[in-house]
Parts: C-alpha cells; structure tokens; sequence
C-alpha cells in the first residue's frame, strides 16, 4: 500500500516572530499520527502487507526562511556552488537546526522517525526533493542531516527527485514526483517543450536556482524582515495599521494561485491601496537596490526558463540601469496587478503528467502519476486505451489556504487536508474482479474551527 503526503513545509518560526507574535504554519503532530492510525486500520482491514509512505518534496522549508537575510548569500544559489565548509552550506544547516527547533516540528519528526512503532505491519519511509527543499542535496554534510532528521538510511547520498514503483512483476506501476518540474517558474529547464517529460532528469538540473527561488526570499521573506527594520517592532504591535500589514506579509505563502500575493497585500481590511503602498514603499525599493548587486540574482535571471529572452534582457537593463533605486513609483505596481491578474491562467498540472513518457508508453504498465506543488488536489483521468485507465493525483497540502476569486479582488481561508492510498496489484482482494489495483482519493476543505465528533 502506498500513502503520499507532500507540501507539508516544516518551518523555522524565530525569525519572523516579533513581541509575544509567533507566526505558525506548521501542524501538530496529532494531525499526522491520527492519520497514521487510520492508515493503519487500513492496512490491517485490507490484510496488507508492507506500507509504503513517500513525502512527495517540500517537505522542509528552506527557501523562505529570513535567516537567509542575515548573510551575503540567498537560496537562490546552484547546488554546485554551495561548497562543503561555505557560509552558504552553514546557513543551510542553521535553518535545518531552527527548523528542528520548532515544538510542532519536533514531535513530527519524532513521529517519523519511530513511524514503524505506530504500525502494525512494516513501513517504508522516502524523501523526495521539490523547489523548497532543492538545496538539501547541494552537500553530503546538509544530506546527512535531513537523513538524520527523518532516521532515513543512506548517511550522505543525494536524495531522489522521482520515485517509480513496480507492481510484482517489476513493471513501473506509479510514478511519484513533487511537481514542480511542471512549472517554469519554479523549475530550470523547460520541460514542458518536450514531446514527453523523461521520467529521470539529471540532478544537475534539479541543481539549478530558479525565478520561484527569488520571489520566495525576496518577497516573501524579506518583505517582513524589511518592514520590521523599517518600523521597528514596538510600533508594529503598537499600531493596527502596521500589524494588519505585518501580520497580511506573513500569509504570503499560503495565497493561491501564488501569482495573487501583491493583491492579497493591497487588499488589507481597514488600509487603502495608497496607504498600503506608502508604508510598503520603503521595502520595495530597498530589495530593488539588494537584487541590481546581487550576482546570485542576475545568474538565477539568465538562467530562468520562465522568461523569455527579450522581457528578460529588458527586465535585466532596467534593475541594472538605477531607474528604480530611488523607488518603485506606485503605477507601476498598479499595472503589474492589473496585467497578472487579467493575463495568468490557471492550468491543471494533468496537461503535463499526460506527457510523462511513463505514460505516453502504452506498454510500460504505469497507472498513475502523482505528485504536489501546487497545493490545489486534483484527480484527473489521463487516458483509458483499451480499458487501461491511468490517472494523475495531485496530493494537494496539509496546509492553510487563501483561496483568491478570479479576478484577486477578494480572498478566503480554509484548511485542506489530502488522502492518497493507492493499494498495488498484488494487494487485489478475491471480489476485485477485473480491477487490478486501487486507489482512494479523499481531498477536503474545512472552513472555521468546529469539530467533527
């Protein structure tokens, strides 16, 4: 039996906390060991004999952290050019620590890490790598940890990017990826310019920074840090203005679609849009004059298979040009919000697992594609040639929510919690009749804070 779970982000919490204020994504352990317990009841009701449980990338927060801000270097850094011994590595490894740190993490992990002691039947533990934790496999040193974290084996060998998993006769029966290999702007390399997406992509690629890498840190993580700087923490939780504000930065990361975030800022309860921009203004320009220096910023734009070649070329002439290190005027975040929101279309991750080659081959036995990144759940059938049903599944997350309405105006909150259990062929029950293998999907939403008895 196999349960995929991604997109949890275990963070650090100390950096962002100003006064008494914590700001908290991460779940409580009870979360996860309930579900264990179901999957469990699961396994013994269906006479199961092995449970594999993949975490399917973005497990570890990495990339958003603002201890990064505290140093020259930022995660939109190549894994190749973090170097045993560097600051870089030892800022990777500071975050990991306060990752660690964090109660709610801290028992999870402990969950993990004895996770055959919560089941009845053996378990199998992966890791797999998506954007946020890309560079956990920059050094054996960062590796070794994240394995010790977790009590995975391996000491410090890199850590996969895919996972195939074969049915008892050793054919690929489903393929696990995080999913951000779909996304230019999170991913390197266009792969969705392929006629088939290969199912095994050369780490030096996963290796590589990219445009996702910089609006992470630059926006979601340095717009806070900056605007504690600019005004101080005692004003911040003396005035509500600033704490409204404050408190809308640090929700960032839970907007969907992510290209909703400026939106999201500018529509703050109780401040108007030019209120919003005048206190904001100052962070805006600040991280205008940091990204015209920084090296680790203009390799990561070239690189980006997110842009094309003339809106990159301009985008580059105008940062290094010094037109906006007095400030960014107002009209020109007003037209950016406008454009995103008019031209962005939203698109199923299914249009690109149908071109995974695993799929495409009629003959390679693959049922089902699955991975995360987008935080959205989905089920999509991909094809059924000759009665050959093969689906994607898409994990979703475990997190909060900010739903956006189509055109930003307005904004949600729920909490989203994905099941996925796929039981293989070989574990087909007597009465199954031609079904060779299984899978139960349960995505729900939650809004507001009742209990369900």
């Amino acid at each position: 039996m196999l349960i995929v779970l991604s997109d949890l982000h275990f963070s650090e919490t100390k950096s962002s906390q100003i006064g008494l204020h914590r700001f908290s994504r991460n779940l409580r352990p009870e979360n996860y060991q309930s579900y264990f317990t179901e999957v469990n009841q699961f396994a013994l009701a269906n006479e199961i004999k092995k449970v594999d449980l993949v975490l399917a990338g973005d497990i570890l927060e990495i990339s958003r952290s603002a201890i990064w801000l505290e140093g020259e270097d930022r995660p939109y850094i190549d894994n190749d050019a973090v170097q045993p011994g560097s600051a870089a590595e030892a800022t990777i490894l500071k975050i990991l620590q306060a990752i660690g740190e964090d109660k709610a993490v801290a028992d999870t992990l402990k969950l993990l890490k004895n996770i055959h002691q919560h089941f009845n039947v053996p378990v199998d533990l992966y890791l797999i790598l998506g954007n946020h934790d890309r560079l956990v496999n920059a050094t054996p040193k960062i590796r070794s940890t994240v394995r010790e974290m977790f009590g995975l084996p391996g000491g410090d060998t890199l850590f996969n990017h895919q996972l195939v998993l074969k049915d008892q006769l050793g054919k690929p029966f489903c393929l696990v990826r995080h999913g951000h290999e779909y996304d230019r702007t999170n991913f390197s390399k266009d792969v969705l310019a392929f006629d088939s997406i290969p199912t095994f992509i050369p780490e030096s690629v996963y290796g590589l920074s990219s445009l996702g890498d910089i609006t992470t840190i630059e926006f979601g993580a340095s717009l806070p840090w900056l605007f504690v700087r600019t005004y101080g923490e005692e004003a911040i939780l003396n005035d509500e203005t600033l704490l409204a504000l404050y408190q809308r930065l640090m929700e960032f990361d839970d907007v969907r679609p992510a290209t909703a975030w400026l939106s999201f800022l500018f529509s703050t309860p109780g401040v108007d849009e030019k209120r919003t921009w005048e206190l904001m203004k100052p962070c805006f320009t600040t991280i205008i004059n940091n990204l015209s220096i920084n090296a680790q910023f203009l390799n990561t734009l070239k690189q980006s298979a997110a842009i094309g070649g003339v809106a990159r070329w301009l985008l580059m002439a105008i940062i290094r040009s010094g037109l906006l290190r007095k400030g960014v005027p107002y009209w020109m975040v007003k037209m950016i919000m406008n454009r995103v929101s008019t031209t962005i279309k939203l698109q199923s991750q299914a249009e690109w697992a149908r071109r995974e080659e695993l799929i495409l081959d009629k003959d390679s036995g693959c049922k089902c594609v699955i991975s995360g990144h987008s935080h959205f759940a989905e089920l999509m059938l991909l094809s059924a040639n000759n009665g050959d049903e093969r689906y994607y599944i898409n994990t979703g997350t475990w997190r909060n929510l900010i739903p956006a309405t189509k055109g930003y105006q307005d904004f949600g909150r729920l909490k989203a919690l994905t099941k996925v259990i796929v039981f293989y062929p070989q574990e087909k029950p007597p009465e199954a009749g031609d079904r060779t293998w299984a899978f139960h999907f349960l995505s729900g939403a939650s809004y507001g804070d009742h209990r369900l008895i």
